[in-house]
């Protein structure tokens, strides 16, 4: 267990240096973006708004067996970041977020640590799917 907690340690540090370095940042699956975002929401429930912090293991948890959890992070860090300057209430009913939301975050080419917000918003506008209704 604690070799299979260092190899995940090892592999994030590893994928935050390319990132910072500008590398491509490769397409997850929306389901594990929902997943981290829903169990962040009930966290916050119980943290005064907060997050916490959601550990390698707990990511390993929620995601799928095959997600690559550094992507999946990095991917939810900036979905969360548009979520709480509350620039996806368009998109956003109480703390659900539109299947779109999920879609383009998960899909949307990244370069380096920061999604382009201007094209994030772009896709998302253009997004043909349907819209959350709960």
């Amino acid at each position: 267990m604690a070799e299979e907690q260092f190899g995940r340690m090892e592999s994030f540090r590893a994928f935050i240096k390319t990132a910072e370095q500008g590398a491509a940042i490769p397409t997850v699956d929306e389901d594990d973006l929902r997943r981290l975002h829903e169990f962040c929401i009930e966290m916050s429930k119980h943290n005064c708004g907060k997050d916490g912090v959601v550990t390698l293991e707990t990511l390993a948890r929620l995601c799928s067996p095959a997600a690559n959890l550094p992507v999946v992070w990095l991917r939810h860090i900036e979905l969360r970041s548009l979520w709480r300057h509350g620039l996806l209430d368009e998109w956003q009913h109480g703390a659900i977020l539109d299947d779109a939301v999920f879609q383009t975050a998960a899909m949307i080419p990244i370069n380096g640590v920061h999604l382009d917000k201007e094209s994030f918003f772009r896709k998302l506008r253009s997004h043909e799917g349907p819209r959350c209704t709960t």
